[in-house]
């Protein structure tokens, strides 16, 4: 069901810059005028009716048509205010800013509530001013035939210049991993790993091989996608993309990695690029010595000895594959755990393996599983899955088993001396490495792709856990 007050609530600034709603009357006369005979329909129906009727001003000028635009500035007042929201929740915390800090970039907008002729007839209201709200310049652009009103909202809120160099400041670059790495060529990755990550030629020759073959799988089928579907924004790989770069990987270098190998790569050579546009753009790079998103170059550089390049492959492929084992170790541990205390409580305990099922690898709601479990409700479905719970759970577990497991592995690599200096950093290294897996689960989780398989590496592990119990 649609929130229908957001067609005459208007969201601004007060004289403080904090955030006010306020009741257009006019625009929600209009509304009710308009739409009472269609009050359950979908917002992009409701917008192209407006737009078409507010397009009618350069014709008619009306009342009727200025109140459309009235209506549609209301709408799009929620919707800055929404993407304001989601950076701030996305990024806020940990940079340092909150959606507070963003509004008054791009919340800029004021509504006048007379009609049109009230407006023509007073003096205070000026629509012929050079200024041009955010929202004016949504509307002049806007076509419904070409995507969404959300859509264009969120394009523009994004590429705001003040809002970015804002958000630069404190870390942020708004653009995906994949649009990334397909925008970077090889030469550019070359430089940048040798100028600001000081990486070895070994480090660097892997990266460009495994480039070359992202840009071989992933940038030919987005070449082809524009040819039938036009500009649509990166998506990430597939499972299919992701087995065929592993395959043109291994047939252009001899290289053998997994799919989930792969991705996680992939990611940490994105890390590298953003924190590399961040710091060329005058924004705050935290630090460029370490990379979260894995191990390798922290053990590389300061723990593990440097001269031979077959020692240092050799410990990040048994670092892969311990990363993969423990992670799949903490899954079967934790997920036991859950199933011993429905069994001690005397709950069905298919239905809990059921539900985790269909939620991670068919991608199902909670409403939708709810029948299929014999429950009647989506939040008893939430309250038996438990799912924020389980993957803390299993955050915690992995850190465990792979500290002890890295530790290990690298006493066979490391001098008494550098090894007691990884034992005193290996929990925190690994401890950003396992929260970037878990934020990419929880993230895919709040904007699912409803009935497809959740895509993130937790929930590939769930499924291929689960299919092992069968």
């Amino acid at each position: 069901m649609i929130v229908v007050s957001k067609y005459w609530e208007f969201v601004k600034l007060d004289s403080a810059s904090k955030r006010l709603v306020e009741v257009i009357l006019p625009a929600q006369t209009y509304f009710y005028s308009s739409f009472t005979q269609n009050a359950e329909v979908a917002d992009t129906t409701i917008v192209r009716q407006l737009w078409q009727q507010m397009r009618l001003s350069g014709e008619t000028d009306t009342d009727e048509s200025y109140l459309a635009e009235i209506c549609l500035r209301c709408y799009i007042s929620h919707q800055i205010y929404q993407v304001c929201f989601n950076l701030g929740t996305k990024f806020g915390s940990c940079n340092g800013f909150t959606c507070e800090d963003l509004l008054p970039f791009v919340l800029d907008d004021e509504v006048v509530k007379a009609t049109r002729t009230q407006q023509k007839s007073t003096s205070k209201v000026t629509p012929d001013s050079s200024y041009q709200s955010l929202a004016t310049t949504v509307l002049k652009t806007f076509d419904p035939s070409k995507g969404s009103l959300n859509t264009w909202v969120s394009r523009y809120v994004k590429q705001h210049l003040e809002l970015r160099r804002f958000l630069l400041q404190h870390g942020v670059f708004l653009i995906s991993d994949w649009a990334l790495l397909n925008d970077t060529n090889a030469k550019e990755v070359k430089r940048i790993l040798s100028d600001m990550y000081s990486s070895t030629t070994f480090e660097i020759q892997q990266t460009c091989g495994l480039l070359a073959s992202y840009h071989a799988v992933y940038r030919e089928d987005r070449m082809e996608q524009r040819l039938t579907a036009g500009t649509l924004p990166c998506q990430p790989p597939t499972s299919e993309q992701l087995t065929r770069i592993a395959d043109d990987l291994q047939s252009q270098t001899g290289r053998k990695l997994s799919p989930e190998a792969v991705l996680s790569q992939l990611n940490a050579v994105a890390a590298k690029l953003r924190r590399y546009r961040i710091a060329a753009q005058g924004g705050y790079v935290s630090s460029v010595s370490f990379d979260q998103a894995e191990v390798q170059p922290i053990v590389e550089r300061s723990q593990i000895t440097q001269n031979d390049d077959e020692e240092q492959n050799e410990f990040i492929n048994l670092y892969q594959n311990q990363f993969l084992e423990s992670l799949d170790q903490a899954i079967s541990q934790i997920v036991d755990d859950f199933i011993k205390k429905l069994q001690h409580k005397g709950f069905p305990v298919e239905n809990f393996i059921t539900g985790l099922h269909l939620f991670h690898c068919q991608g199902e709601s909670m409403s939708q599983i709810a029948p299929q479990i014999g429950l009647k409700k989506q939040y008893e479905v939430t309250r038996l899955l438990k799912l924020n719970e389980l993957r803390a759970d299993i955050r915690q577990k992995l850190l465990v088993i792979l500290r002890d497991r890295v530790l290990d592995l690298a006493k066979h690599f490391a001098n008494s001396e550098r090894l007691q200096h990884l034992d005193q950093q290996v929990e925190s290294i690994l401890d950003e490495q396992i929260s970037e897996i878990i934020q990419e689960a929880e993230s895919e989780v709040k904007n699912p792709t409803r009935n497809q398989p959740l895509r993130s590496l937790l929930a590939r592990r769930i499924c291929h856990y689960l299919q092992s119990r069968e």
